[in-house]
């Protein structure tokens, strides 16, 4: 691209669960990931992530095979239980595989709940996915990328299964949302309507009902993807599991209010923490 966006690329997700054990022996066993630190939670990575209640909650760093850090587990035994795909906020992690057909065949009588079979996208047949639902009710599109998708910048795979480049918002306005993001970005996404699957059968709709999407491109090759699905419920106030928060790399200045943490996957980068319109809690990142 000619302009790098300011925003980008996803820096860590964090996932929370109330058996931190058995979600992280689900990622370790089933899913190809290693723990890269484990240890109590700290104040300041609690605080960047919009959830200072959890500072010395159990924790964990996963990376991939490669050494990609960029998925953290919280254990909270008290949180409630969140459908992703029928309340706005955070819906699901698109992570890169090498072959979807292969995992989603090996993840039979795993944890892994299979919602949906491999199946090439309405949006390109050179992205082929399926949809799974894990131990802590979160939602994972397992997706292979085959070639070139104009106009988007995608990752290249690098392990069995890599990282999060899409995380997947459901809003109550595509626009607010796109236009929250994409003034940190420094750039416009793209507006169109496509069938999500997994979504409509949860729902009861019909396979092939569209719904408004919008999807912005951000740097290292991630994008997000902001889905506006009607009749859909605003969470009450809680601590829920699933996804809890989503970190991207910013490179925009450090307001004043930043925080640098000593320790934990931030050490030594100014973070700041801040909810969207749909609710999500996301946390910035300087460079």
């Amino acid at each position: 691209m000619a302009d790098s966006p300011g925003l980008g690329p996803v820096a860590l997700c964090t996932l929370l669960a109330t058996d931190g054990d058995a979600l992280v022996g689900a990622y370790t066993h089933w899913l190809h990931q290693q723990v890269a630190e484990a240890g109590p939670l700290d104040a300041d990575t609690a605080a960047a992530i919009g959830y200072p209640q959890l500072a010395g909650a159990r924790s964990w760093l996963l990376c991939n095979r490669v050494g990609r850090r960029w998925l953290q587990v919280i254990e909270e035994r008290g949180a409630l239980s969140r459908d992703s795909l029928h309340s706005y906020g955070w819906m699901a992690l698109e992570v890169l595989v090498a072959d979807v057909d292969r995992l989603a065949d090996s993840l039979r009588d795993s944890p892994f709940a299979l919602l949906r079979p491999p199946a090439d996208l309405d949006l390109s047949d050179r992205i082929r996915a399926c949809q799974v639902r894990g131990p802590a009710g979160e939602i994972l599109y397992l997706t292979q990328i085959r070639g070139d998708v104009p106009p988007f910048e995608l990752p290249t795979c690098e392990a069995p299964v890599d990282h999060l480049f899409i995380p997947v918002l459901s809003s109550p306005s595509r626009e607010q949302s796109l236009a929250q993001y994409s003034g940190i970005a420094g750039g416009g996404g793209l507006n169109f309507e496509t069938k999500i699957t997994v979504l409509n059968q949860a729902r009861g709709y019909a396979l092939d009902r569209r719904h408004p999407v919008a999807t912005l491109q951000l740097a290292g090759r991630c994008l997000l993807e902001i889905d506006q699905v009607a009749d859909t419920a605003e969470p009450a106030p809680g601590i829920y599991t699933g996804m809890a928060c989503v970190a991207f790399d910013c490179a925009t200045p450090a307001p004043a209010s930043a925080i640098t943490p000593a320790s934990g996957p931030f050490a030594g980068r100014p973070v700041s923490s801040h909810r969207g319109c749909a609710g999500e809690h996301f946390t910035l990142v300087y460079r």
